[in-house]
């Protein structure tokens, strides 16, 4: 007897197989298109791409897609178009292409403007990744008007078998044709990277390469992305950069890390190919290390030869802000003071001489001072010895300073030197700082402030060979003192404005003035500006016994780079000198007069003075012709009362009842009528 509830148990059974049934369609068919790779759904998933990237998407068969777990798509060639403004062919196209994608990124991507693709894979690739200077560019892809534009895809794994792009970037200045490509290695050699571009950089020739151990670390931008073992080069305008060592998320924090050199003709170049502001120099090579992370640049410079000087330091280039911060440290063995002459106009940007006009010895080139408003600084100065020039014996030793940029506006300030005894500090200063609605309507102010005081002369100045060589013939074992010792003091306040040289020359406006303390001059030197030929001849076939100076004082007044003695003169018990006339700077000509009066007559009677005249290039130097009034030489003389006593106070400084000023005595007579 069959139990009355019997037909509901069959009718739930029915109903379950009818449910699996309805339940394993469904499932089977997922499995069966899944084993076919959704052919069907090419045309969908293209009309999804153009969608989600506002382009236009092809995709070309054979068509295989993947679902279960994540996206993964096998296709015979993608194309994604460029927008019309541009005028290239396309943004991407490929060959066989094997692209995957985490369902996690694909719902991320309605809350973030970021793509992620966890790999691509391709046969051959063609990009076109051009930007304007707007900033809109090609891999800028648009959801919404009032959204940002999305950035370029983040490829956390990139393997192009052949890989080419051509990049056109109106910000950087930059026109490159790139190659890139992935050996996947086999069990018994890793997989390799490597990229090279070629073209323009800052309008200037670029050709740059880069080996990595693994995959394209170009496509990887990940904050946790490991470190991938790279070494590179590049070739900029006769510039050479090597590196060696890791990089990581290229297209994120942009890490780099690890040992570099690099050598050209000068630094202004390695300034212009890293977007820093470095100065027109000689040759150089140096060596260091260098971590990047985000824009933040950390460099520590073990040795760097520019020209003769021998440097070092360690810097810290932050490129976050809207104007790059340069702090740090400059060290130094030894600078060579003519190795800062490029700078100043004697080489272009790229290392080439450039020859002064004919007749002269400045340069005229236009100097870079504008770029000084790309870049702020702050940077100690440390320098062990600089050495001077021929000219002299002993170097400063040491050289301390704060080298600052601050909004266009250079500034060498806290000067602290010490040479031959002495020392010297101050300020030098230029301001190129532009407005932006006037950038170019005010040219760089020049400042010059300075001051000097105990400098031996006799440890400074070097003793000529040719006086050594005469020492020598006469038989004597030392060497010949300085023509001139003492202590030297002094100071200087110019003033003036300019983008060359020479410009800031014919403005200059100011004063020097410079005095010795307990000095001697060589007689013989003082005879022969005498003209005195008698004397100096016996004085030339003995020894020249140095005269002492009872006062030496010059005061230089400038105007419009026109230099006028105000005062100038040598006091010594057997002759005064005076010196008059001009300097014209600008145009390198001289127009000074030398006059030596002896002392055992009365001080308005000269002998035949000299005559200074020509360029610096070529001096004339000749004794006037024609007896000289005694009216003319009253004049010379008197000339200097009124400036020799304004000066007096900052000469004699430190002068006693005991031991009166020498150069009041010297004003004195002066005050003293002819007779």
């Amino acid at each position: 007897m069959q139990p009355p509830n019997a037909p509901n148990g069959r009718g739930k059974s029915n109903f379950l197989r009818i449910f699996l049934v309805l339940l394993l369609i469904p499932i089977l068919a997922i499995a069966i298109f899944e084993a076919l790779g959704w052919p069907f759904m090419r045309v969908p998933f293209e009309r999804f791409a153009s969608e989600q990237l506002q382009r236009t998407v092809r995709i070309s068969e054979p068509f295989q897609l993947r679902l279960i777990g994540s996206v993964r798509l096998k296709v015979g060639g993608l194309w994604i178009s460029a927008p019309p403004e541009f005028g290239v062919p396309h943004l991407v196209s490929t060959n066989k292409a094997d692209i995957e994608l985490r369902y996690a990124d694909l719902y991320q991507l309605k809350h973030s403007d970021l793509l992620r693709i966890k790999s691509l894979e391709v046969d051959q690739i063609d990009a076109r990744l051009t930007r304007h200077q707007d900033g809109q560019a090609t891999w800028s892809f648009k959801r919404d008007p009032n959204r940002p534009p999305r950035p370029f895809p983040n490829i956390e794994k990139l393997i192009a078998t052949k890989g080419y792009a051509e990049v056109v970037d109106a910000i950087n200045e930059a026109d490159l044709k790139v190659n890139f490509n992935t050996d996947e290695g086999s069990t018994n050699t890793k997989s390799a990277s490597s990229i090279r571009a070629v073209g323009t950089y800052g309008q200037k020739p670029l050709e740059a390469v880069l080996a990595t151990n693994g995959f394209l670390p170009v496509a990887t931008k990940d904050k946790t992305a490991p470190p991938i073992q790279s070494k590179g080069w590049a070739d900029y305008v006769g510039l050479r950069v090597d590196f060696d060592g890791t990089v990581s998320d290229l297209l994120g924090q942009r890490k780099i890390d690890g040992k570099f050199s690099a050598h050209g003709p000068s630094l202004s170049i390695l300034g212009n190919f890293t977007h820093s502001v470095l100065p027109v120099t000689d040759k150089f090579a140096l060596n260091g290390t260098v971590k990047k992370t985000d824009e933040v640049w950390n460099v520590n410079i073990a040795a760097a030869r520019v020209g003769q000087s021998d440097l070092s330091g360690e810097f810290r280039y932050d490129a976050s802000q809207p104007t790059p911060s340069l702090n740090g440290e400059l060290r130094g063995k030894r600078l060579y003071l003519s190795d800062l002459f490029p700078a100043f106009g004697t080489r272009r940007d790229d290392g080439s001489v450039v020859k002064p006009p004919k007749g002269k010895i400045i340069a005229d080139r236009p100097l870079d001072l504008p770029s000084l408003n790309k870049m702020d600084a702050n940077v100690v100065v440390r320098l062990d010895y600089v050495d001077l020039g021929n000219l002299f014996a002993r170097p400063i030793t040491p050289f301390n300073a704060d080298l600052s940029m601050d909004k266009g506006k250079l500034a060498l300030a806290k000067i602290d030197a010490h040479v031959a005894e002495g020392s010297l500090a101050g300020l030098i200063s230029i301001d190129a700082h532009q407005a932006e609605e006037a950038p170019s309507a005010v040219p760089p102010e020049w400042r010059i402030d300075l001051q000097w005081k105990n400098i031996d002369l006799e440890k400074w100045l070097k003793v000529s060979a040719d006086r050594k060589r005469q020492a020598k013939n006469k038989g004597d074992k030392d060497v010949p003192p300085a023509y001139i010792t003492g202590s030297l003091h002094g100071r200087t306040k110019l003033s003036g404005h300019g983008s060359s040289t020479r410009e800031l020359l014919s403005t200059l406006d100011g004063d020097v003035s410079m005095f010795i303390r307990k000095g001697t001059i060589s007689h013989l030197l003082i005879e022969l500006l005498g003209i005195d030929l008698a004397q100096s001849l016996g004085i030339m076939l003995t020894k020249d016994e140095p005269l002492i100076m009872q006062c030496a004082v010059m005061d230089f007044d400038t105007r419009n780079g026109t230099v006028k003695p105000q005062v100038a003169l040598i006091d010594t018990n057997v002759t005064l000198l005076l010196i008059d006339g001009k300097i014209n700077l600008p145009e390198e000509e001289l127009d000074l007069r030398l006059t030596a009066k002896p002392r055992n007559v009365s001080p308005f009677t000269l002998r035949s003075p000299i005559r200074v005249k020509g360029t610096f290039l070529n001096p004339d130097v000749s004794p006037v012709k024609g007896p000289i009034a005694a009216r003319v030489a009253g004049g010379v003389a008197l000339a200097f009362l009124n400036p020799l006593a304004a000066i007096l106070p900052f000469v004699d400084l430190g002068s006693t009842s005991e031991e009166p000023s020498p150069c009041k005595q010297t004003l004195a007579r002066f005050s003293k009528p002819a007779r």
